[in-house]
């Protein structure tokens, strides 16, 4: 499974392939290719009406 952040969104790729993409936003889920997404994404960004994406966590590597 791929995975790639676009403007705090997570867009998955859970069968390997570059052309279909999962954009999962609450409980609604899109599938597309990556410009049908990004395309939604700012669509929906000019609406208003997309929650603030959440900040990403950053995982902390081991301390030496």
């Amino acid at each position: 499974m791929r995975k790639l952040i676009y403007q705090g969104f997570v867009l998955t790729n859970p069968d390997g392939l570059t052309n279909t993409w999962c954009l999962t936003i609450g409980e609604q889920r899109r599938v597309g290719s990556l410009f049908e997404l990004r395309r939604q994404i700012h669509f929906y960004l000019e609406l208003g009406i997309l929650p603030p994406p959440k900040p990403l966590q950053r995982r902390s590597g081991p301390k030496h």
